[in-house]
C-alpha cells in the first residue's frame, strides 16, 4: 500500500488527501492550523499539527519513508519553496507541489520538486477547450501535442464499426474507450467490431489538431 504525506490542507490539499484515502492509500496529512487538522482526523490515517517549514519537524515525520510528498501551501510561495528544499535534503523520494505561477513552478523544480501542478490554469484550459468545440465534452493535455479528449461522436459515426471508420489511418487518432453518457459506464479498448451507439461518448488519444479534424 502506498503511503503519502499531504502538506497543506486547503481546498487542494484536503481534496487530494481524501481522494488518496478513498483509493486505499495510507495518508498522513499535515497543516499548521489546528481546526483544519482536526477536520481531517477521521478522514486520513494520521493528521499532524505542525510547521512544515521547520526542518526538524519534517525530520521527525521521516519523510524519506513516504512514496510521495504533496505540498500545497496556498498563496504562500515562500513556504512551499522552503518545504521542498527541506524535503529534498531529507531524502524525500517524490515531491509534487501545487504552484501558483509558472515562475513559481520553475523555482520549485530548481530546489527539488519532482513535479508541479497549477490546478487553476489546467482547469481553465480544459473548460476553454470544452466550450470552444461543441462536440468536445472533456479535454486532458498530456504533452505539448498530445491529449486525451472525450467527445460526442459525429452523427456519421453512429452505427459504424471502429474497423470501418479506420480512425488511426484516416485521422491518426485512437479510440481508447467508449463511455455510456447515461450510466457513465466505460468500455475500455473496444475492438474493431465495436459499433458506435448514439448514446456513446468517445475517449480518444491523439494530437489536438488531428482530433479537431474528426468533425470535418
Amino acid at each position: 500500500m502506498k503511503h503519502f504525506a499531504v502538506i497543506g490542507l486547503g481546498n487542494f490539499g484536503s481534496t487530494v488527501a481524501g481522494e488518496l484515502k478513498d483509493l486505499k492509500c495510507r495518508v498522513t496529512a499535515v497543516d499548521n492550523d489546528k481546526a483544519t487538522v482536526q477536520a481531517l482526523v477521521e478522514k486520513v490515517d494520521l493528521a499532524v499539527l505542525g510547521d512544515a517549514t521547520d526542518v526538524r519537524f519534517l525530520g521527525n515525520l521521516e519523510v524519506d519513508q513516504f512514496d510521495c510528498c504533496i505540498v500545497s501551501t496556498g498563496e504562500d510561495s515562500h513556504a512551499s519553496i522552503l518545504i521542498v528544499l527541506h524535503l529534498r535534503e531529507l531524502g524525500a523520494k517524490k515531491i509534487v507541489v501545487k504552484a501558483n505561477t509558472h515562475d513559481h513552478a520553475k523555482i520549485l523544480q530548481r530546489v527539488g520538486a519532482t513535479d508541479t501542478v497549477i490546478p487553476e490554469e489546467q482547469m481553465a484550459v480544459r473548460v476553454a477547450h470544452s466550450l470552444a468545440e461543441s462536440n468536445l465534452i472533456d479535454y486532458l493535455p498530456l504533452t505539448t501535442d498530445f491529449c486525451v479528449a472525450e467527445l460526442a461522436p459525429p452523427e456519421k459515426f453512429v452505427d459504424q464499426s471502429l474497423k470501418d471508420l479506420r480512425l488511426p489511418a484516416k485521422h491518426a487518432v485512437q479510440v481508447i474507450a467508449t463511455k455510456d453518457r447515461n450510466t457513465g459506464e466505460f468500455n475500455f479498448v473496444p475492438g474493431g467490431d465495436y459499433r458506435i451507439k448514439g448514446g456513446d461518448l468517445l475517449v480518444i488519444l491523439g494530437k489536438r489538431a488531428d482530433i479537431d479534424k474528426i468533425n470535418d
